[in-house]
């Protein structure tokens, strides 16, 4: 999996120093979608949530800790050590965005580095609580179709299978009917 990192969407620096997260009490990870003005390109719409999340909300940097794009690509927000996504859990959980509406299907790519990072997380900290903002807030975020997924718990499609060994009756059966 690469992550992109804050330099590469020309992420702004925080407003200030960011706090980092007590190991010991991180124990969730929360799945977002984003709203708002969609830009054909990924920079762009990067840094307007940045602007909104900043400028209108006050808050110190970008909301969340990675933002996934339709492409499966993983952008770095706040990165591995800081929370900020969800007013009350910000201490004690990590908040990843899928770019763009989850209330209708999510591509494949997308699902896989959002269940990788959540994957990731598990191996790195004490996950136990994986929800969506919905879970914690008064909200329809993650959107209808990725919530219902996150709670399925996050499944994805079986890899397709080599075809099964062919039916060799059906070549016996001609044969057969050759001899009577």
């Amino acid at each position: 999996m690469i992550i992109r990192g804050r330099h590469e969407w020309r992420a702004e620096p925080p407003r200030r120093p960011l706090s980092p997260l007590d190991r010991a009490r991180v124990d969730a990870v929360y799945i977002h979608h984003t709203t708002g003005v969609q830009h054909p390109e990924i920079q762009p719409w990067l840094r307007a949530i940045q602007r909104f999340h900043q400028g209108t909300r006050r808050w110190n940097d970008i909301g969340y800790n990675y933002v996934v794009d339709r492409n499966g690509t993983v952008w770095e927000g706040r990165g591995w050590n800081v929370g900020a996504h969800a007013s009350g859990h910000n201490s004690r959980s990590f908040g990843i965005a899928y770019l763009g509406d989850g209330s209708t299907e999510i591509p494949e790519v997308a699902r896989v580095s959002i269940g990788t990072l959540v994957g990731r997380l598990s191996e790195d900290w004490n996950i136990q609580t994986v929800g969506g903002h919905r879970d914690i807030g008064q909200t329809a975020c993650p959107g209808d179709w990725l919530y219902g997924w996150v709670q399925a718990g996050m499944p994805l499609p079986e890899p397709p299978r080599k075809s099964p060994v062919p039916d060799l009756r059906e070549g016996w059966k001609r044969r057969l009917r050759r001899f009577r």
